[in-house]
């Protein structure tokens, strides 16, 4: 439960559910990101344990020394069916 908390948080932070909260309509709950990536440091088995779900996927390296991770969409509707919340695509 604490590792999923974790995988949660990284999540929602990387598209942006940790400053924005979604919207109501119809009584259902709906979040549009307004980004989608997350720049790692040296350490980040986190996102490479969410990128062997599918997830995540690993983009370029970055200048921290790690990678900048994005999430599938798989990952966002992971992410929504754990928050109750439809997620759209950020190209939506």
């Amino acid at each position: 439960m604490e590792n999923e908390n974790r995988y949660i948080e990284l999540a929602k932070h990387c598209i942006g559910l940790d400053r924005k909260k979604p919207y109501v309509r119809h009584g259902k709950k709906f979040y549009r990101p307004y980004r989608n990536f997350f720049a790692t440091g040296r350490k980040y088995e986190d996102w490479k344990t969410m990128e062997g779900a599918g997830y995540a996927e690993r983009g370029d390296r970055n200048q921290h020394g790690g990678y900048t991770f994005f999430m599938t969409r798989a990952g966002l509707d992971w992410l929504g069916g754990v928050l109750g919340i439809y997620i759209y695509d950020e190209s939506d």
